[in-house]
């Protein structure tokens, strides 16, 4: 084998192999080139820039006159100077106004909200007679005005006409002072209509709560409105096709917030108002009397019997007071049961010592009269609730919430639940509760006729009343030509088909079956 000796290394000669080397790159040899000083200082010579253009314009405008380009443009202008008329421009006159602002400037007021003409006399109000208007005003020149006729909602009657009116009323109540017990009847949903004399107005302004009278052989149904008044309309259940006795009574002086016939006394309407006033009006005699005012002036929200001579009241500060008319003077007990405003209360059909109570909490509070240091449970709702009923039976409670829900609350549940303080819906459906505020909200109120049915209204179309169960499932759906409004407060007969529905303006539509 052949051995090549080099210096400093002993290599073995092989057969060729390729060696990978990296390339190499070939630089340029940077070379200085000194210049000598005179080519240094020499300076390069100036262009004339100026004959070079000069240059240039000169062969342009010789090569367009080639092309006659210039003829035409001469041509064109003549042309067109031919063609427009003249007109001589006149110069624009700026105008420059200087106005001297004094430091004390008054302040423009509107003669018209102020009732006064163009001079600045005064003009008489429309109540006022044309004998008693100022004579030394009346040679002027008066500008007219012109006022909008305002109709009173609450039509003023002769004392003979409602000497009339009590008499007849009087003949509905008085003359059958007993109550008529009676069976439920049975009939079909299908079958329930608005007669043409059934839609009528209860109440002139807002209605906010409604009630039916127990009573088989007459229909009274009574309701309160935001001006405090009390509506009542009448007829016999044997002639639902006749005239209804339309009368209002108006006892409060602000929003009137529930009313309901009374169970001691059948001829007697109790209601409440934020004017802190708890009244109850006897129909027959027309005298209305103060059972109970709040001293501290927060406003009645709502009310339930807790017997039938204790009642159960709420306050707009989330106060619950229990109030005895047996006692002379009334007796009253006030417990605190939430720091937020309370909006329905409602005690349980079967428990008369517990009842819920529901309003901007975002849950529903289940109290105990036996135990009122607790509260005993707590409904978690999720947002704040229009309402929150018991159904007959006392099962279930039926709560109505903003967030467009309906939510139903099982006995069952709540008893088992874990945390009493926090306990979750049994059911839960979707429902459009939105209303604007001048419209009363939604709220699924008990059917008295039936153990798990709720009354609804709806916002779909065409207008209707819906009847779910304790299970939110959905029963039947009421229709009619002459229901073509929202129904937000409803109320049904505790023994004969008969629905009432209300909208938001006082008008109620009666739904009636065969009796």
């Amino acid at each position: 084998m052949p051995v090549g000796l080099r210096s400093r290394s002993l290599k073995i000669k092989t057969e060729p192999e390729e060696i990978s080397s990296p390339p190499r790159i070939k630089r340029r040899a940077q070379t200085k080139v000194e210049l000598p000083e005179q080519d240094e200082n020499k300076e390069e010579p100036v262009r004339n820039v100026e004959e070079i253009r000069r240059k240039n314009l000169e062969d342009n405008k010789a090569f367009l006159e080639e092309l006659l380009m210039t003829k035409i443009r001469d041509d064109f202008k003549t042309l067109t100077s031919a063609l427009q008329p003249t007109i001589k421009k006149e110069a624009k006159k700026h105008g420059y106004k200087y106005v001297t602002v004094s430091e004390n400037v008054p302040v423009r007021r509107s003669r018209r909200l102020a009732h006064m003409d163009i001079n600045g006399n005064k003009l008489p109000s429309p109540e006022e007679s044309d004998n008693e208007m100022d004579t030394t005003t009346q040679n002027e020149s008066v500008a007219p005005t012109y006022q909008r006729k305002i109709q009173k909602r609450i039509i003023e009657i002769s004392p003979e006409e409602q000497k009339e009116l009590n008499e007849k009323i009087k003949m509905y109540f008085g003359d059958n002072n007993q109550n008529i017990e009676s069976k439920k009847s049975t009939f079909n949903f299908s079958d329930l209509e608005i007669l043409d004399q059934n839609f009528l107005k209860l109440t002139p302004d807002r209605l906010i709560s409604m009630d039916i009278h127990s009573r088989s052989d007459i229909l009274a149904i009574a309701g309160c409105d935001r001006k405090g008044t009390i509506g009542l309309v009448v007829k016999p259940t044997d002639n639902l096709n006749g005239a209804w006795c339309k009368i209002n009574y108006s006892f409060h002086k602000e929003y009137a917030t529930c009313c309901r016939f009374d169970k001691l006394n059948s001829n007697c309407i109790n209601s409440t108002s934020f004017d802190s006033t708890f009244r109850t009006c006897d129909i027959t005699k027309n005298v209305s009397t103060e059972i109970f005012k709040d001293s501290q002036q927060n406003g009645l929200t709502a009310f339930d019997y807790y017997s039938l001579q204790t009642f159960l009241l709420s306050r707009a500060n989330g106060d619950v007071l229990l109030v005895d008319t047996r006692a002379n003077p009334v007796s009253m007990e006030s417990f605190d049961v939430t720091k937020k405003r309370i909006r329905t209360l409602h005690i349980n059909p079967m428990q008369r010592e517990e009842f819920c109570i529901a309003g901007t909490d975002n849950c529903v509070k289940i109290w105990d009269l036996r135990k009122m240091t607790t509260m005993k449970y707590c409904l978690e709702t999720g947002h704040s609730c229009y309402g929150a009923y018991y159904s007959q039976s006392g099962s279930h409670i039926m709560a109505t919430t903003r967030d467009d829900k309906i939510i139903s609350f099982s006995s069952s549940d709540i008893q088992n639940a874990i945390d009493p303080l926090n306990i979750q819906p049994t059911k839960k459906i979707y429902h459009r509760n939105y209303v604007n505020r001048f419209v009363t909200p939604f709220m699924a109120e008990s059917y008295s006729m039936f153990d798990s049915y709720f009354l609804i209204g709806s916002n779909d179309h065409p207008r209707e009343i819906t009847i779910i169960d304790e299970n939110c499932k959905k029963i039947c759906s009421l229709r009619s030509e002459n229901l073509n409004s929202l129904a937000t407060v409803n109320v049904g007969h505790q023994t004969l088909p008969i629905i009432v529905g209300g909208n938001s303006s006082g008008r109620i539509h009666v739904f009636t079956g065969q009796i």
